[in-house]
């Protein structure tokens, strides 16, 4: 649904299939479709574009939902829409239209009339159904209904039954006047009022048999008059009113409510079957049927002239010919006014249509270029009252932004903005300037540990290629411990920064004074013995953290590929002083070392589970010592190039061997 402005009018193309008498007589296709574009193409070389085009096996339910769904919902909101059908005689306009009414017709089959009253009457119920559910009132609609016909340049009431259907010739007493908003109304015309859609669709009825139609060589049943369907929707709702002002209403005892305001919106859409463009040479006309295609001929004529001044892009017409014709008069909201148009350009496959084809092909591609001007359709109490509260939401917005200090008054009355609210602006600028560079300065730091993790890696690996073992575990191995040993740095790091803070600020009260200690708590509700509790108590769980990751980086090293190689080292090393000296008592000692071990080991589960326990808690309070500079200086020792052992002393020992070696060199 389009918003006030400009809008410029729609045109789709309708394709009708072959008759049958066509195909007996051996008419060719001369039209196609590109797929997946809005462009037909006529011939071999002549091709045009549009809003919407529909091939010869189009359903009607498919060119209503493209192209006439969204002005039923565009009418409930206050805007005028038109639906103009136009093609040479024999198109299928009417059909197109749904006002060639046949008993045998299925529901399928039906035109775009009918559809549209039944998505009104739908949207209708739709509209009261909610209101009743969220417990507002709902809207109050009111709908009428006009049928006029269009002969030989004489305005038809078929809703008139007084009128005799034998007197067309007769001069009409309906008039067409334009109100000072440039609208146009008619005058002398019968309006129902409708209550039901079924109601409605029998005055479409009745009127639709009312319609002048004759037979010429080109269409059995040729519609000789233009026919203008028009439904008028007046509704009366609840406004949507802004927060603002909901929030309080000045001038209103506390506790009232304020009243509720209503707005009267209207909207009419008109349902536009032309009649079609013929040639006399073609159709056989002579009398009477001669006269009412001259005078067909002569309103599309001014249609036309019409729609090429509006869509003139180069703006060189200044004066548009709205009087030359009745039809063009009475559409001049339509075209170039305030209304959401669509015109469907209904056209012959058959080759013997040729030239029919490509002049309303051209005639409907003119039309792209008219550009119509959308406004709501309010009563003038209604748009005061609009204007009056969105004055009033400025209004409370401006007095907010002085009470907030945003807006200050200067000694000579001027208004402009407080220094305090640009310094703010400036600061929040600086800000967000800041957080990018900080986030780019992170990005950047992970990159550099992972090159750094990557390169030290390709290190291990290269000394490992160089004693002759390309065990790919290890390599892996390797990686892993060397990147948790770069995370739990990087951690260290910021416990060290976040502790020295927190040190800083322990110093900073401290400095203050007893009386400033004595306040300080006081003010949140507290002590001072509550306050240097709360400290000790932060230190002392940054110390346990500082403990727990120093032990971490101890059972990393354990286990690190080094500390791997200098077992192995100190095995072979004990195996050779074991073959020269071997007795009950060393075997003794070695039992006696795997059980210490594995003692060492059960208290190291222990402390593993006591980590995992506590891995959640925060290192915002941790602290720093020399101690921990130590052992995260001493954690990369290892990095250093392991001793490089022949390829057959890689194999792994037995577990209670590495143990005894393990306790031999402690």
């Amino acid at each position: 649904m389009a918003g006030q402005g400009d809008c410029c009018v729609k045109v789709a193309v309708r394709i009708r299939p072959q008759l049958s008498k066509e195909k007996i007589e051996g008419c060719h296709i001369c039209t196609s479709v590109t797929p997946g574009e809005p462009q037909v193409l006529l011939g071999k070389d002549k091709a045009f574009t549009y809003d919407f085009v529909f091939d010869l096996d189009t359903w009607q339910e498919q060119i209503y939902t493209s192209c006439v769904s969204r002005l039923i919902e565009g009418c409930f909101q206050g805007y005028n829409a038109t639906v103009l059908a136009y093609g040479q005689t024999g198109a299928g306009k009417t059909y197109t239209m749904g006002t060639g009414f046949d008993t045998a017709m299925a529901e399928e089959e039906q035109g775009i009339i009918p559809r549209a009253i039944a998505h009104l009457f739908g949207g209708i119920a739709e509209r009261k159904r909610q209101a009743q559910e969220q417990g507002v009132p709902g809207p109050e609609f009111k709908v009428s209904a006009q049928f006029l016909e269009l002969y030989n340049e004489e305005i038809l009431d078929l809703f008139d039954s007084t009128r005799d259907p034998d007197a067309r010739h007769r001069r009409s007493n309906i008039k067409i006047h334009e109100d000072a908003n440039g609208g146009i109304y008619t005058t002398g015309v019968t309006s129902r009022l409708i209550s039901s859609q079924e109601e409605l669709v029998q005055c479409l009825r009745q009127g639709a048999l009312s319609r002048t139609t004759a037979s010429t060589q080109m269409n059995v049943q040729s519609s000789r008059s233009h026919a203008i369907f028009t439904i008028h929707l007046c509704q009366m709702r609840l406004c949507t009113q802004p927060e603002l002002v909901n929030e309080a209403v000045p001038g209103l005892p506390e506790g009232t409510a304020p009243t509720r305001e209503y707005e009267t919106l209207t909207a009419k859409f008109h349902f536009v079957d032309l009649a079609g463009s013929e040639r006399l040479k073609r159709t056989g006309a002579t009398g009477e049927r001669a006269k009412e295609g001259i005078s067909i001929n002569c309103g599309l004529l001014a249609l036309g002239n019409v729609i090429s001044a509006l869509g003139d892009q180069s703006k060189k017409v200044v004066h548009v010919p709205y009087r030359d014709s009745k039809l063009t008069r009475l559409l001049q909201d339509s075209l170039g006014g305030n209304s959401q148009t669509i015109m469907i350009a209904c056209v012959s496959p058959s080759d013997r249509d040729f030239m029919e084809t490509l002049n309303t092909l051209k005639y409907a591609n003119r039309a792209r270029n008219i550009k119509n001007k959308l406004v709501v359709n309010q009563d003038k109490t209604s748009q005061q009252i609009s204007a009056l509260r969105a004055e009033i939401a400025r209004l409370q917005m401006e007095l907010m932004e002085y009470k907030a200090g945003k807006r200050v008054t200067g000694e000579d009355g001027s208004e402009g903005y407080s220094d305090l609210f640009r310094e703010n602006a400036m600061l929040q600028k600086e800000n967000g300037a800041l957080r990018l560079r900080v986030k780019a300065m992170q990005e950047a730091i992970d990159a550099i540990n992972s090159r750094v993790t990557h390169l030290m890696s390709q290190e291990a690996n290269l000394l490992l290629a160089k004693a002759g073992d390309g065990n790919e575990a290890i390599g892996t191995l390797i990686h892993s411990y060397i990147r948790e040993i770069e995370e739990l740095r990087t951690k260290l790091l910021e416990s060290e920064a976040m502790n020295e803070s927190l040190r800083r600020s322990l110093s900073r009260a401290s400095a203050r004074g007893p009386y400033s200690l004595g306040a300080s708590p006081m003010a949140f509700g507290g002590s001072p013995a509550s306050s240097m509790e709360d400290a000790s108590e932060v230190i002392r769980r940054a110390k346990q953290d500082l403990e727990r990751l120093k032990k971490k980086e101890v059972r990393q090293r354990r286990k690190s590929p080094e500390k791997e190689a200098f077992k192995k080292r100190a095995k072979l090393q004990q195996e050779n002083s074991e073959e020269t000296d071997e007795n009950d008592d060393n075997e003794a000692e070695e039992e006696e070392e795997d059980q210490d071990e594995s003692g060492c080991e059960e208290e190291e589960g222990r402390e593993d589970e006591d980590e995992d326990s506590g891995s959640e808690e925060s290192l915002v309070g941790s602290d720093s010592d020399p101690m921990c500079k130590e052992s995260s200086v001493s954690s990369w020792h290892w990095l250093s190039p392991p001793p490089i052992l022949p390829s057959t002393q890689m194999s792994p020992y037995p577990l209670p061997q590495a143990r005894s070696v393990l306790g031999a060199v402690s």
